[in-house]
């Protein structure tokens, strides 16, 4: 077969490729854009799953769609400190308990506020209405620095499992708001947390039931809890670690490898402890990784974020 024959048949495969990968990205915006015109209430979760129910066909659109009005429309309540798990709800049977949860759901979208339960319980029962099958996961979701190295046994977060193309896959439509503290009517939708890769996601939520880690290899709590954070701003950062043990002193520098990069990107650091001023990474070749070295003395405290565009990838704890 003749190179040219093999080069036709190539630039035909990744034009196909190409194809798909805009289509399903073009439909994202398209089922964006509908319920962008939805209304901001809706009366019940009946009344919300019907008309998504009108507007969309596949089961993707529709748990986009839901996922998509849910993360736009329902602000994270910052002064409550227990989801329905603490509420001091008693129940005897399963089906009392969902019928407390459906019931806490169709509050939650009346009130248009909650906790991460909440977020989770109304996507569950909206899904189920639109016979998606969809689970809420219970678990650690690690956000900060001090965090690292420190093993807790104690649940502080919930997120949703749905099953979609004959898979489990996972997402977090809390972490998708853009709320903030003291400004929690403030949304900045961020679609990292949609439908995330199973292998990424372990790193920044650590279920209580193994099964829903969804890889081959479970993480054990040890590992998760002395990996460094992974932020939203990894997952479209082109960088790759090569393992999530963290980084390791050599010698006046910190070094961390990956398994790939970005080279037309400028990735940048950060001591917070000891600057306000982010510094440029140098990496190094080594073979198939990237190693960035980063200069380290004591003084620089205990802390290093690394950023892609001003947006923190990755937090490690210096030990």
């Amino acid at each position: 077969m003749s190179n040219v024959i093999i080069m036709k048949r190539f630039l035909l495969a990744f034009g196909l490729l190409l194809l798909v990968y805009t289509i399903n990205a073009q439909d994202y915006k398209h089922v964006d854009s509908i319920v962008d015109n939805y209304p901001k209430r809706f009366k019940s979760i009946k009344s919300f799953s019907d008309r998504i129910s009108f507007d969309f066909k596949s089961d993707l659109d529709k748990t986009r769609a839901a996922y998509y009005w849910v993360s736009n429309n329902i602000s994270y309540d910052f002064e409550s400190f227990y989801s329905v798990r603490n509420s001091g709800y008693s129940y005897e049977t399963e089906a009392e308990l969902l019928q407390i949860q459906m019931t806490y759901a169709e509050d939650v979208l009346k009130n248009k506020s909650a906790v991460c339960e909440g977020y989770s319980q109304l996507l569950k029962f909206t899904l189920r209405n639109l016979d998606i099958n969809c689970e809420v996961v219970d678990g650690y979701a690690k956000t900060e620095i001090k965090e690292i190295g420190r093993v807790n046994h104690q649940d502080n977060h919930a997120w949703n499992a749905v099953y979609l193309d004959n898979k489990w896959q996972l997402m977090d439509a809390t972490w998708s708001t853009g709320n903030e503290y003291g400004n929690p009517g403030h949304f900045e939708f961020d679609d990292a947390y949609f439908l995330t890769n199973s292998e990424d996601m372990i790193w920044s939520h650590f279920p209580s039931d193994k099964k829903w880690q969804l890889i081959d290899e479970p993480v054990s709590k040890l590992a998760f809890f002395y990996a460094p954070i992974m932020h939203h701003g990894y997952y479209d950062s082109g960088l790759v670690l090569s393992e999530m043990k963290g980084s390791k002193k050599s010698g006046k520098f910190i070094e961390i490898s990956f398994e790939n990069i970005d080279e037309t990107k400028t990735y940048d650091y950060i001591f917070p402890e000891k600057s306000n001023f982010i510094e440029p990474i140098q990496f190094e070749r080594k073979g198939k990784f990237f190693v960035a070295k980063i200069p380290y003395s004591s003084a620089n405290g205990r802390e290093l974020i690394i950023f892609d565009d001003r947006k923190a990838c990755l937090s490690f704890k210096i030990r």
